[in-house]
């Protein structure tokens, strides 16, 4: 049996996010949204970050919930223009069963404050990697990136670059994964 670790495989759903082609096994409608599946299931690294009130969030804190996992910075306009998407999906999804979460990478906290005065982000849960720690536990190249995680806490889907979060079909494809 081959071993392969937790950074082989999140590379590999990078490549898979970089290449602009879906791997589903069966939902054309996940496809067209641009979410990739990675190649086998793997664990989610950690988080260990806190939020705007100081509270620190772990990936455990989120098992038996589907959560979404964006990673985002303000001097990014995709990420910019995708945040409140994000806001009116973390409201619309039943909090029982579904977390968003929006992790800044790399910004000050008076930074983020200013950018989140203009916003609508009502719901959402804002982290904080002030010191960029997160990027290579995720791998991530370039922003924003998304990963979904179902509710054992395993990678099942990721997103290079803005997706429209609040659609209808992004939301009736979350709500099937539970």
């Amino acid at each position: 049996m081959v071993e392969i670790d937790r950074r082989s495989l999140l590379g590999a759903l990078s490549a898979v996010l970089g290449s602009g082609t879906g791997v589903f096994a069966n939902a054309d409608r996940l496809r067209r949204l641009g979410l990739a599946e990675p190649p086998i299931a793997i664990s989610a690294p950690e988080l260990n970050v806190p939020d705007l009130q100081g509270s620190l969030h772990r990936v455990e804190d989120y098992r038996g919930k589907i959560t979404v996992v964006s990673f985002w910075a303000t001097w990014c306009p995709p990420c910019r223009k995708e945040m409140p998407a994000l806001a009116r999906l973390s409201r619309e999804l039943d909090a029982e069963r579904f977390a968003v979460l929006a992790v800044n990478v790399g910004d000050k906290e008076d930074k983020i404050r200013s950018f989140l005065e203009k916003i609508d982000h009502a719901g959402l849960p804002i982290l904080m990697d002030t010191g960029s720690e997160l990027p290579s536990k995720w791998y991530i190249h370039g922003l924003p990136v998304t990963y979904v995680l179902d509710a054992d806490g395993q990678v099942v889907y990721g997103a290079l670059g803005e997706r429209v979060w609040d659609s209808p079909d992004m939301i009736s494809g979350l709500k099937s994964l539970d």
